[in-house]
C-alpha cells in the first residue's frame, strides 16, 4: 500500500557532487523528493547524462514519480575557476578583474571574468558584488585591461562563483549559445521541465520556445525571475510559462535586500492568480551546508514562503554540495508539513479566489472543489492526459487529497511539481472511452491509496469537443467494492 505524501508543497532540489552518487539520490527520493534539478551553470553533458539515468533507474525501483528540472546558465556573468579552488578576499586588500580570454586561472591578485570585459563596462565608484553580494568590491582605478578594485566586504570566494555589476549599464541576451547547445541535450534526453535563466520579458520565453522547435515539440519551460526589470512585465511573463522560480539569489542583487520579500510576495501571489506553480529558491536552509540544523530564521523563511502560497521550495548548495543532503529534505519536509497542518487549523476554508475564469476547465475545477467541500468527499480524481486539469485544480488548494491520473507516462512526473497533486498512472487500451479510464482511476485509488470502497469521490475528465476544453466533465462517484 502506497502512502500519499503528507504535505502538499514539493520539494526541489539540486543534485551536485554531494548527491549524485545512486545511494544518496534513492535517499533522496525516500527522503521526499519531488523535482530533481540539474544545473547547467557546471558539469558536462556526459555528468548530467549519468545523475540522470540514476535518477530515472531509482525513481522506477522506487515506484516514485520524480520531474527532472533542466537549468539553464543563462547570461550569468561567473568568476573562471580558481587555482586553489577556494580563496578568502580580505577586507582592505586589491584585486583585479580582467576578461577572460582563454582559460585563466584566478587568485587572490587576480580575478579572471567570463562574457563581458570589466574594463569596458565598469566605471570608477561602481560597486562590484560577488557570491550572491556576500563580498563587496568597489572598483577604483580602470586600466586597458583591468578594473582595480578594493574589497569593501570579505568572504570566501569559490570557483565559478557569481558576479553582478548592478550599477553598470551591462544588457545581454537572455538565451545564451552555451543555453542553445543544452537545450538541445534536454530535448534529446526528454527532460521535464526546462529553467530559463534570467527572463526580462515574455519575448525571451517565445524565442526559447523557438529554438525548441528545432528538436521537437517544445518542453514545458520555467522562468526564473531574477532581474528587477521583469517584475514590471510578470504577470505576461506567469502567463507565458509553464512554471515560474521566484531566483532570490539574483533577485537580490540586482534589487534591494529589502525589496525581496515583497517581490516573493507579488510574484507568488500572481502566479496563484493564473494557477502557474511556482518556486521559491536560495538560501532556504543555507547554513545545513554546514551544520545538522537550520537557523531559526531560514525555518521561519520557508514557513513564509509557504503561507505566502508557493507551490514548491526549492534548495540549492544544500544538497549540490553540502554536508547533509538527505537530512535537509527531511528537514525542509518537515517545517513544510507543520507549516501547511497550522494554516489549515487556522483557517479551514476552501481557497476558492479568482474563480470567476471564462473558461470552461477552470470553471469545472471550481466547481469540483467546491462540492468536494460540500460533501466532505475522501478524494478529488482529476482524469487528464496532459496534467493541465490536476494544475488548474491545484490553483484552488482543496482540502481533501487530489489525484491525477493519466496513462502518459511523461505527465506524471511533470505532475510531480504541482501542489498537492498525487500522479497516479493507469494502463488503458488504445480505444478506451472516458468511463474506463475513470473506473481504472477509482480502482487505482481504491487498491494502492486506502480509499474505503463506498466512500465518494469528486471527478473531474475530459470529452473532446471543438468549443470546450477537455476538462468539461465533473461527477461524484463512490470507490467501487468490486473490480
Amino acid at each position: 500500500m502506497k502512502k500519499r505524501a503528507k504535505r502538499n508543497a514539493k520539494i526541489v532540489a539540486t543534485i551536485g557532487p554531494a548527491s549524485s552518487s545512486r545511494e544518496v539520490i534513492r535517499e533522496l527520493i525516500i527522503a521526499g523528493l519531488n523535482v530533481a534539478r540539474l544545473n547547467f551553470s557546471h558539469g558536462t553533458h556526459e555528468e548530467h547524462s549519468k545523475v540522470l539515468k540514476i535518477i530515472r533507474e531509482e525513481a522506477v525501483k522506487l515506484g516514485a514519480h520524480i520531474a527532472v528540472l533542466q537549468d539553464l546558465c543563462g547570461p550569468k556573468i561567473r568568476i573562471t575557476a580558481l587555482k586553489d579552488g577556494e580563496i578568502y578576499l580580505e577586507e582592505g586588500s586589491t584585486v583585479e578583474l580582467r576578461h577572460a580570454l582563454n582559460s585563466e586561472q584566478g587568485d587572490k591578485t587576480k580575478l579572471f571574468i567570463e562574457i563581458f570585459d570589466p574594463s569596458k563596462v565598469v566605471k570608477v565608484g561602481e560597486k562590484v558584488l560577488l557570491a550572491d553580494g556576500r563580498i563587496t568590491l568597489l572598483a577604483e582605478k580602470i586600466t586597458a585591461e583591468a578594473v582595480i578594485c578594493k574589497v569593501t566586504g570579505s568572504g570566501i570566494l569559490r570557483s565559478k562563483a557569481g558576479i553582478s555589476v548592478p550599477e553598470s549599464d551591462l544588457s545581454l541576451p537572455c538565451l545564451t549559445e552555451k543555453d542553445k547547445i543544452d537545450i538541445k541535450w534536454g530535448m534529446q534526453n526528454d527532460i521535464d521541465y526546462v529553467a530559463l535563466s534570467f527572463v526580462g520579458s515574455q519575448e525571451d520565453l517565445r524565442q526559447t520556445r523557438e529554438e525548441m522547435s528545432k528538436y521537437g515539440k517544445p518542453l514545458p519551460l520555467v522562468a526564473k525571475i531574477e532581474r528587477a526589470k521583469a517584475l514590471d512585465d510578470v504577470s505576461s511573463i506567469i502567463k507565458n510559462s509553464d512554471a515560474v522560480m521566484v531566483a532570490r539569489g539574483d533577485l537580490g542583487v540586482d534589487l534591494p535586500l529589502e525589496r525581496v520579500p515583497g517581490a516573493q510576495r507579488f510574484i507568488i501571489s500572481s502566479a496563484n492568480f493564473e494557477g502557474t506553480p511556482v518556486i521559491t529558491a536560495t538560501q532556504m536552509l543555507m547554513s545545513m551546508v554546514e551544520q545538522i540544523r537550520p537557523t531559526r530564521a531560514e525555518v521561519s523563511d520557508v514557513v513564509t514562503a509557504i503561507r505566502d502560497g508557493t507551490d514548491a521550495v526549492m534548495l540549492s548548495e544544500e544538497t549540490a554540495v553540502g554536508k547533509h543532503p538527505v537530512l535537509a529534505i527531511k528537514v525542509l519536509s518537515d517545517i513544510v508539513c507543520e507549516a501547511e497542518r497550522e494554516i489549515r487549523i487556522e483557517s479551514g476554508k476552501l481557497n476558492l479566489r479568482h474563480s470567476d475564469r471564462a473558461n470552461v476547465s477552470d470553471a469545472i475545477c471550481y466547481a469540483a472543489c467546491n462540492a468536494a467541500e460540500k460533501i466532505s468527499a475522501t478524494a478529488i480524481l482529476a482524469c487528464t492526459e496532459s496534467g493541465l486539469t490536476a494544475k488548474l485544480m491545484a490553483k484552488y488548494r482543496p482540502n481533501q487529497p487530489l489525484y491525477g491520473a493519466t496513462s502518459q507516462k511523461k505527465s506524471l512526473a511533470r505532475m510531480a511539481l504541482f501542489w498537492g497533486v498525487e500522479p497516479i498512472y493507469i494502463e488503458l487500451d488504445k480505444d478506451a472511452g472516458i468511463e474506463s479510464e475513470i473506473r481504472e482511476a477509482m480502482l487505482a485509488i481504491r487498491d494502492n491509496y486506502d480509499s474505503k470502497p463506498g466512500s465518494r469521490v469528486v471527478v473531474t475528465a475530459g470529452l473532446r469537443t471543438k468549443s470546450t476544453g477537455s476538462t468539461n466533465v465533473m461527477e461524484i462517484r463512490e470507490i467501487p467494492r468490486s473490480s
